[in-house]
């Protein structure tokens, strides 16, 4: 709502008043970033994210779960990465500062988006694990004419 609304009051302001305003683009374009990333986390919650399933379901019910398996392993050394990638990144940021263009906000702050949203994607990842683990939460939507195996 309030990405649209700062898009809204641009426009509003280009072709109603004349009078651009350059710091709206630009929070708007922050507030997108920063939702992305959050709502990343939540999508690997909810086993949400795009996946090739029609490719996985091919295959009988074990080892359709051992390839989900290792991509999700996968995925999770990749989400290692990413966060450690977004740790450097943001650390640059520390040391050499940079200065956003039409709100001067050092770019440390918007960056962080990084860290977190791909911290918590790993996180994430690791805790649908656990619950299989732990409670038998299928890691895996079930099939029409089987059951899916748990932990």
């Amino acid at each position: 709502m309030f990405m649209a609304s700062m898009v809204f009051f641009q426009v509003v302001m280009r072709y109603l008043f004349s009078m651009p305003t350059s710091w709206s683009d630009e929070l708007a374009i922050y507030a997108m970033l920063w939702s992305v990333y959050i709502s990343v986390a939540w999508a690997v919650r909810e086993r949400a994210h795009i996946r090739v399933m029609n490719f996985v379901e091919l295959f009988p019910t074990k080892l359709a779960l051992c390839l989900t398996i290792f991509s999700d392993l996968i995925w999770f050394i990749f989400g290692i990465f990413l966060t450690y990638q977004s740790v450097l990144l943001d650390l640059s940021f520390w040391r050499d500062e940079y200065r956003s263009p039409a709100l001067d906000i050092d770019q440390k702050w918007p960056y962080m988006c990084l860290i977190l949203g791909f911290g918590l994607m790993t996180l994430r990842l690791a805790q649908v694990y656990y619950r299989w683990f732990k409670f038998g939460e299928p890691i895996l939507e079930p099939r029409d004419d089987e059951e899916l195996p748990h932990a």
